[in-house]
């Protein structure tokens, strides 16, 4: 629900201020007070486009702020968090600017979006009625949701739309499928060679590192060889000191045994020499140098570059080029058997999401009835004994949606003799209104917007259609959020809470201001609404109206 609306530099409104409450809310005042002007700022936040012709004189843009609640759980909290925004505290703050240059800013939470971004969020939390305002029971997206909820449809759509994601993405794959065997086949030849010549390679992980390496070292081997054996060489001769240098402390030893550990180092040391003496000696001959063995090396290091290069850059790719090669073939080879098993798994997928959008179908219709005798009931107190509503499903079996095969549409006949239409095409305002109210107070309980607004619902009615009226607008507040302009004291005495909206003089300049009308200011202003003065039968009879003793 809106909570809070701040309103600066609107036409004829420079700071205006309105908190808003639950239940029935009204807004009056004398024609062209400037009530409707605060239902242009409320449509500029609801998404409306903006006109910076409306910015006051001597101001440079209009700013409009609104506060506004919602329930845990309500669908613009999903919404938003697409967006990257979160609810706080279950509120949510929208702000949009409208400067003299054209540009708008429009914010939610803080946060920029576009004017399309904020009609979709507006669309989940405002509902305005009237002339040209913004209406979303018009668009045919909005009416089958509203049947769906009405039908208690939730789960039977959460398995419609998994069953038709499995239905497209089986479709994608088949078509995918058809792409591939087709390239398959085209390249089978070139993918015949080339896997022939990787498997006849028979390449190793990393075989080329390997080989560079080795043929670095024999390229170096007579190196290798003198440094090699000149070091083992010198470790054999230090063997024969280490011998020498052992004997002797062994002898000394004998004299003092605190040197009999200075004797064992010393043969340590000698045992390594000589170890490290065999292993190089060992190195040296496993090093079978020939120039027909580097030869050989060459030619299979020039066959892995080859191979990289055509179809590399390194082995690793190499391997799984010829892997996916092998898949390939087996498409172009095996390609009725693949096609085969997918097609069968989109058949079956398309019966079971065929099954459920009949399913889906037939609880709308059945629901389709009910509801539109009830609407049909509320309009017949509302000025429109004679009208006639239906509510269309039509199916197309071979749609696929996320929401079934129907197609949605709310048709209406107004008076005797008309054609039913949709309710987009009715041209009276007023009667639009009455067509809308009659709908929300059925749905009162499964539409998810908390806010309704009604601008000219009024026009053209009086006495007990206007009584009726106004029981059918309290009735919706007892569930919604209900904001009204209206010049009748009928519905305004109805009302929980009634705002004035008045319009006066200063210094040459012409001021739209509100007040929240309570007590003895309510009573005169409903004896206005119903005389257009304040005397004592206008008074009297605006108390009663109001149950005031």
């Amino acid at each position: 629900m809106i909570e809070h609306l701040d309103i600066r530099n609107f036409a004829l409104i420079e700071n205006l201020s309105l908190d808003l409450h639950e239940g029935f809310n009204v807004i009056t005042g004398e024609t062209g007070a400037g009530k409707s002007i605060i239902l242009g700022a409320l449509g500029l936040l609801m998404g409306e486009r903006a006109d910076s012709g409306a910015i006051r004189n001597g101001a440079e843009e209009i700013t409009v702020n609104a506060v506004l609640s919602v329930p845990e759980g309500h669908e613009v909290v999903s919404l938003l968090g697409d967006m990257g925004i979160e609810v706080e505290d279950n509120q949510i703050v929208i702000r949009r600017i409208v400067r003299r240059n054209g540009r708008s800013v429009i914010t939610v939470q803080g946060q920029s979006v576009t004017r399309t971004e904020l009609a979709a969020v507006a669309d989940s939390l405002v509902d305005m009625h009237g002339q040209s305002e913004h209406q979303s029971l018009l668009l045919a997206d909005r009416q089958r949701r509203i049947l769906d909820s009405y039908a208690g449809n939730r789960e039977l759509l959460e398995k419609c739309s998994d069953l038709c994601r499995n239905v497209n993405e089986l479709r994608e794959k088949e078509e995918d499928l058809v792409r591939q065997i087709e390239e398959s086949r085209r390249q089978e030849d070139y993918l015949r060679f080339a896997l022939e010549e990787i498997e006849n390679a028979a390449i190793q992980e990393g075989e080329d590192d390997k080989l560079k390496e080795r043929i670095s070292v024999l390229s170096q081997s007579e190196a290798i060889f003198g440094n090699a054996g000149l070091a083992a060489e010198k470790l054999r001769e230090v063997k024969t000191l280490f011998y020498d240098a052992s004997a002797s402390m062994a002898r000394a030893a004998k004299a003092d045994s605190a040197l009999s550990d200075y004797t064992a180092r010393i043969e340590s040391c000698r045992l390594e020499a000589e170890d490290i003496a065999q292993e190089i000696s060992s190195y040296i001959s496993s090093i079978d140098f020939s120039q027909a063995a580097v030869d050989s090396m060459q030619e299979r290091l020039s066959l892995l570059q080859r191979l990289k290069r055509k179809y590399g850059p390194e082995l690793s790719d190499v391997a799984a080029f010829a892997e996916d090669a092998r898949q390939k073939l087996d498409m172009a080879q095996n390609s009725e058997v693949h096609l085969e098993k997918c097609r069968k798994e989109l058949s079956l997928a398309m019966v079971q999401y065929a099954d459920c959008a009949k399913e889906l179908s037939a609880s709308r219709r059945n629901a389709a009835l009910v509801l539109e005798k009830s609407i049909l009931e509320v309009l017949k107190t509302l000025g429109m004994p004679q009208a006639r509503f239906e509510i269309r499903v039509l199916s197309e079996t071979d749609r696929i949606s996320a929401h079934g095969f129907d197609a949605v549409s709310f048709v209406i006949s107004a008076n005797p003799g008309e054609d039913l239409k949709e309710i987009k095409e009715i041209a009276s305002g007023g009667e639009l209104s009455r067509i809308m109210l009659a709908i929300k107070t059925v749905l009162a309980g499964s539409d998810s917007i908390e806010t309704q607004v009604f601008d000219e619902i009024d026009t053209g009615i009086g006495g007990a259609v206007a009584l009726s009226l106004a029981d059918c607008m309290a009735s919706l507040a007892q569930k919604k959020q209900v904001l009204a302009i209206t010049h009748l004291a009928s519905i305004a005495s109805r009302a929980d809470t009634q705002f004035v909206v008045s319009k006066n003089v200063e210094n040459g300049r012409t001021y739209t201001g509100i007040r929240l009308s309570e007590g003895e200011d309510r009573v005169r202003e409903i004896a206005r609404m119903l005389s257009g003065d304040e005397e004592a039968v206008s008074l009297e009879h605006a108390r009663k109206m109001l149950g005031i003793s």
